[in-house]
């Protein structure tokens, strides 16, 4: 390969190098758009909703205090080990 062919090629890499670097930055450039979420509740399905969100809650607390207990047992047993 001559001096000149692997010269061309550098120059052809370094502008493929800038145009890439380019398109980039355009791309950064571009916002996002973020949309609010609104749920539309039922009059007659207010309670059921309640009572639906009410056990989500109290069973998301159940999870919390059970992993709590596993990592309680968890330390209690490796410090019996040591």
């Amino acid at each position: 390969m001559s001096l000149a062919t692997l010269f061309r090629k550098l120059q052809e890499h370094e502008m493929e190098l800038m145009r890439l670097n380019q398109h980039e930055k355009n791309d950064k450039k571009k916002k996002g758009i973020a949309l609010k979420a609104s749920s539309s509740i039922q009059e007659g399905s207010d309670k059921e909703d309640s009572n639906e969100i009410n056990e989500d809650d109290d069973f998301s607390l159940f999870v919390k205090r059970f992993n709590k207990f596993l990592r309680n047992k968890g330390n209690q047993i490796s410090n019996q080990r040591k």
